[in-house]
């Protein structure tokens, strides 16, 4: 300590004032940063949320699936198609858990037409119970008097539909005291057909007026897509709100992909 550091320190002492001597502060080594060393956390994205499919529709529509029944093993019907269009998703974003297992062909006439493996489920209505065991499902029941117009679960869903969301159909009129499992048992269900939305027309309004849709059709038609409205339409043979000719929408998943959020 010094001279006058001394004495100043005495003073305080002797005034009983609080002092704070100061001393000269130490010099301070500069901070060195290496880059090299230097972990960079970025944030894990959702296979299923980043996943496009417009790709895996593309190429299932590209293809002349010969629709039939008769041959489960190849998946040529209507859920055979979904199974197809799902494992060709599965192959293109590894990583999302999809109702068939990735590793789907091309199909070709007259070939081995095998699947890679077996499906969570075989059936339209084996699907419609698979997605509504993971929360996705949304029965639809007809208990209005005009069972041609969609209820209301179905009306305020309308603008929400999008590529993506899956369709199940019916020729029945389901009613809510039949109970939900009436649509998807094995033995008598009423769902007979599905497809997955391709793409949506709104107007000006931003409600949507119409979509399209890729499925498996039937023995005359195979795979295709097809166009929708949302507005029922027909005299003679009425077609119901939404419907597939003259089938009722009887369910519906907001996404084919679980887990994921869609971007329209």
């Amino acid at each position: 300590m010094t001279l006058t550091a001394k004495y100043l320190s005495i003073l305080c002492s002797v005034l009983l004032i609080g002092c704070v001597i100061t001393q000269p502060p130490n010099p301070v080594e500069p901070l060195v940063i290496d880059f090299n060393k230097l972990e960079v956390s970025t944030p894990e994205v959702d296979p299923a949320e980043s996943c496009n499919i417009l790709p895996a529709i593309d190429w299932m529509n590209s293809q002349e699936i010969i629709y039939t029944k008769q041959s489960p093993d190849e998946w040529r019907d209507c859920s055979g198609n979904f199974l197809r269009l799902s494992s060709r998703i599965a192959t293109m974003c590894p990583g999302v858990k999809m109702a068939a297992p990735a590793g789907i062909s091309k199909y070709v006439h007259n070939s081995d037409n095998t699947p890679p493996g077996k499906p969570k489920a075989r059936t339209t209505r084996g699907l419609a119970k698979w997605y509504d065991e993971k929360g996705l499902f949304s029965p639809v029941f007809y208990d209005g008097e005009d069972t041609f117009a969609a209820p209301m679960k179905l009306a305020n869903f309308r603008n929400k539909i999008k590529p993506g969301t899956v369709f199940w159909f019916s020729l029945r009129i389901p009613k809510t005291r039949d109970g939900i499992d009436s649509l998807y048992k094995e033995d008598g269900g009423a769902i007979g057909h599905m497809g997955t939305v391709v793409n949506v027309t709104k107007d000006d309004n931003d409600k949507v007026t119409a979509w399209t849709m890729y499925h498996g059709q039937n023995i005359k038609k195979n795979n295709g897509i097809t166009h929708h409205k949302w507005e029922k339409s027909g005299n003679r043979r009425p077609i119901p709100q939404g419907g597939y000719d003259i089938q009722r929408i009887v369910g519906f998943a907001p996404y084919l992909i679980p887990n994921a959020i869609a971007v329209n």
